[in-house]
């Protein structure tokens, strides 16, 4: 097991343990496009649209429940016919992993140009001292390229690529036919609003920061339906989603409950 699969899998679970601050939404359907699959705390998200069906995400590698969920909410996985990935960790892309069964076989697969330099080890994932962290997810060649402002149409869905640095100097955000925002590892959501993703898992939260000003900034709030995180579900307050992304989190603070309904530890589903 490399590191960064092992900090995930042994490492964050302890340290987040009743913090409140992970908080995936359940499998099932969301909203009359978009469903998910919920892995441990990090969701996979489905969009149907007429006869077109996509994913945003692929998951952990070799998550053991993947189809039993799946069925949950009618999904035949060999059926998508693009999967777009936020970014390159392992909770994200790690059901592309080729040493692991890809149940998205038919699937065309996007990932942003500046983040292939992780799955390639160009890029360290983080820097810890003096030591690096490389990425420990490999993917099929064949996927296709995104940069900011890429306008991707799969069947009936319009997909808009928007650049989004700091959790990962590479991280993507999808804006799905003008309504639907899919924000990744960038946003942590709860009851009082969105707030800068945590600062450990971030390669640069102060970019983080700027992106999602700068995101605020471009969005249509007129137009938009829905905000989806990768960590901490989703809303229709969509301006609230936005109310605090130049805060940190001060998860580390005694006493400090992030969502207060949120399972106690995420890792033991």
């Amino acid at each position: 097991m490399s590191l960064i699969d092992y900090f995930a899998m042994n490492i964050v679970p302890r340290m987040y343990r009743g913090k409140g601050a992970l908080h995936p939404a359940e499998t099932g359907v969301l909203t009359d496009e978009v469903s998910c699959i919920r892995e441990y705390d990090v969701n996979i998200f489905i969009i149907r649209k007429g006869e077109t069906l996509i994913a945003i995400d692929a998951g952990y590698k070799n998550y053991a429940g993947f189809l039993q969920e799946c069925r949950k909410i009618n999904l035949d996985p060999s059926k998508v016919q693009a999967l777009f990935l936020t970014h390159a960790d392992p909770d994200h892309a790690g059901g592309l992993d080729i040493e692991q069964k890809n149940y998205f076989e038919n699937a065309t697969v996007y990932l942003g140009n500046i983040e292939e330099n992780y799955l390639t080890n160009v890029y360290h994932r983080k820097k810890i001292g003096p030591f690096g962290l490389k990425n420990s997810v490999t993917i099929k060649d064949g996927y296709h390229m995104l940069n900011d402002g890429d306008v991707t149409t799969i069947g009936d869905i319009k997909i808009q690529t928007i650049l989004l640095p700091g959790h990962t100097l590479g991280h993507l955000a999808y804006l799905i036919d003008d309504e639907l925002l899919f924000t990744g590892d960038s946003i942590a959501l709860n009851k009082d609003g969105g707030w800068c993703f945590f600062d450990i898992f971030n390669y640069d939260s102060k970019l983080n920061i700027q992106s999602l000003l700068t995101l605020k900034d471009r969005l249509d709030f007129d137009s938009l339906r829905y905000v989806f995180t990768s960590h901490n579900g989703f809303t229709a307050d969509v301006k609230n989603a936005f109310s605090h992304i130049d805060v940190i989190p001060e998860w580390k603070q005694r006493g400090f409950i992030f969502d207060e309904t949120a399972p106690y530890d995420c890792f033991s589903k």
